[in-house]
């Protein structure tokens, strides 16, 4: 089969285009031919040799396409069924898979291997895709919708009415993330550094667009009326953006993390927290009963995925644009 590999950490030039042997699967997991495979941050981090991955390795945890062969213990699935995976596979059966909080499994494991013709994966890491909905929309489903979604409706408990505030949403996370604050009910104000995206953001669910460099939480408190917003999702968690949007966060409010584009430390003063009564927290995943709830909302239109499709054959491509930030929502492999 066809796929992308890399050996060394690097730039995007470090990927190759080549042949590897075609995946066996183990009992308990299905082989899929891959329609489509997301870029993400998470992929750019990993090839650059920020996270630890065994080398060589192929990338790509944003998977979605069909059963080509299934393992002697699945039961789940069946060849020809559409399919699409979450970040990571787990046991299934110790205390936390079972009540559902698989995330703190402790055999959890990243998925790997999607930037490729097939790849090998864990039966409990799938979701049956409908068949009315697009492969490459499956595919950035959970990482995308889904990690929104948990940290919205899980983690910041938004409720309709409410202003949620998304920061970096002009990227993949936050173009999802402002259609599901709007699917919610909340009043959504996107935060760019970006003028030009003004128009694409307001395309997707936002309200009201604030442009970082001016007075942020002046400009926040004034679109609250005085308030405050009483969530923010944080996707950049850089100090710059944490002050204005911390101080204009309501009492009470909620501040969640979902992403860190640059290693630069935030601080500020207790007194603000206990001041505010407020909830600093963060949110990193997908639950497989999240995932469900994110195709669903797809699939219904509740929320249209954001991509741009590459060849496999053009990955160093795909991964310039997405290191350069040139591409809206996320960039797709397809082979």
């Amino acid at each position: 089969m066809k796929a992308v590999s890399f050996a060394a950490p690097g730039g995007p030039e470090v990927l190759e285009y080549l042949d590897l042997p075609d995946p066996v699967p183990s009992p308990t997991q299905v082989v899929v031919a891959v329609r489509a495979c997301g870029v993400c941050g998470h992929d750019s981090a990993d090839r650059a040799g920020l996270t630890r991955v065994p080398l060589p390795a192929v990338l790509g945890h944003e998977i979605a396409g069909e059963v080509v062969a299934v393992g002697a213990g699945v039961r789940r699935f069946t060849v020809g069924d559409r399919v699409a995976c979450k970040q990571f596979t787990t046991c299934t059966h110790c205390p936390a898979c079972r009540s559902g909080d698989e995330l703190t499994c402790p055999d959890k494991a990243f998925v790997y291997g999607g930037g490729a013709e097939y790849v090998a994966l864990g039966q409990d890491a799938l979701l049956a895709v409908p068949e009315h909905v697009a492969f490459a929309d499956a595919a950035i489903t959970s990482c995308t919708v889904g990690t929104c979604l948990q940290a919205l409706d899980d983690v910041a408990a938004v409720r309709a009415g409410e202003t949620v505030v998304v920061t970096g949403a002009g990227g993949g996370l936050g173009l999802h993330a402002l259609q599901v604050a709007a699917a919610l009910g909340a009043r959504v104000v996107a935060v760019t550094s970006s003028p030009a995206k003004a128009p694409l953001l307001s395309a997707h669910g936002a309200d009201d667009v604030v442009v970082t460099g001016s007075d942020l939480a002046a400009r926040l408190t004034d679109l609250t009326g005085g308030t405050g917003p009483q969530v923010v999702l944080d996707n950049v968690g850089h100090p710059d953006v944490f002050n204005g949007c911390f101080r204009a966060l309501a009492h009470r409010g909620r501040y969640v993390f979902t992403g860190q584009l640059q290693r630069e430390k935030v601080s500020l003063y207790p007194a603000f927290v206990f001041g505010k009564e407020a909830v600093i927290t963060g949110s990193s995943s997908t639950h497989a009963s999240t995932f469900a709830r994110a195709m669903d909302l797809v699939a219904t239109g509740g929320v249209r995925p954001v991509h741009e499709t590459f060849p496999l054959a053009d990955a160093v491509a795909a991964h310039r644009a997405v290191d350069g930030r040139r591409v809206a929502g996320r960039a797709v492999l397809v082979p």
